[in-house]
């Protein structure tokens, strides 16, 4: 069994909910060991990061990605398209025994980025399925990580003690781990993440196109809520993250206009039958998960 210890300086770029929620977890297993976050804003300070060092969290901050060349283990934790941006930045910088690891909901990007750049047995991709709404630093906590599944997509070339050593991370955080190939993953989050951000978005943009007078707003009780939750998520985000896996989102986004077609054709028509078996297939599967 491999122990986590075995690396001690770790770097961030991107520091929100889950980078932070990452620094938590791993200030609590090794609290000895060097985190060190990059401030992206270089001649001014970030209040957020100087608040994670104040707290203990971060052992120091840079604004020069060259102080990464000492890192064991580096999480690119910005939004997607800026994950790839600052890999391309740091390349020069990584040491070859350095593990890099993302936590990006996309990973076909990511892994051309770190195939272009010859680094395939360094990557170990990574996504915690796990967050909330609310964002930043200031809301991470080391137990967003528990009992939730980390997903791991390393490429065909990373080291496998690589894989090992992420693997050991997620578990002794208290993640469920589970392996997959990048493709994979990019099919499955578009179903069970990105296209019910989609959804969610379009029912609060219609219901805010018809609230003219607010009473729509007041009177939204608890299944408008529950559905809709997620769009206080960043918009930053989710503009990445459709941009990033497009083809996935599209297949899965056209499959559901079709069932939704079916399901107004079936409201048209009056279809008793039709819409009993739309809401009994729904709750069966839904009941199981």
């Amino acid at each position: 069994m491999i122990e986590i210890n075995t690396r001690s300086h770790f770097g961030f770029i991107g520091f929100g909910l889950i980078g932070g929620s990452i620094a938590h977890a791993i200030r609590n297993l090794c609290p000895d060991s060097d985190i060190m976050a990059y401030n992206y804003y270089e001649t001014k300070p970030n209040e957020r990061l100087e608040l994670a060092k104040k707290e203990g969290t971060l052992s120091r901050i840079s604004t020069n990605l060259a102080d990464f060349s000492d890192c064991e283990v580096i999480f690119l934790c910005a939004p997607v398209i800026k994950n790839v941006a600052y890999l391309q930045k740091l390349y020069p910088y990584l040491n070859k025994d350095c593990i890099l690891t993302d936590v990006g909901s996309v990973k076909g990007n990511i892994h051309k980025a770190v195939a272009e750049l010859g680094l395939n047995s360094q990557f170990v991709g990574g996504h915690p399925m796990t967050g909330s709404e609310k964002t930043g630093y200031t809301n991470s906590s080391a137990d967003f990580l528990k009992d939730a599944y980390y997903l791991l997509t390393p490429t065909e070339d990373t080291q496998p003690e690589y894989t090992d050593w992420m693997k050991a991370f997620v578990n002794a955080v208290g993640s469920v781990c589970m392996v997959l190939d990048d493709v994979s993953h990019d099919r499955i989050t578009a179903g069970i993440s990105h296209v019910p951000h989609i959804f969610s978005a379009a029912l609060v943009n219609a219901v805010a196109a018809k609230d003219s007078n607010g009473c729509y707003k007041k009177l939204a009780a608890g299944g408008f809520r529950d559905i809709t939750r997620i769009s206080s998520s960043s918009p930053e985000m989710w503009e990445n993250i459709c941009l990033t896996n497009p083809d996935a989102i599209l297949e899965f986004l056209n499959e559901c206009i079709d069932i939704l077609e079916q399901a107004k054709a079936a409201i048209s028509s009056r279809d008793s039958e039709a819409l009993t078996k739309f809401f009994t297939d729904a709750k069966t599967y839904r009941d199981n998960i």
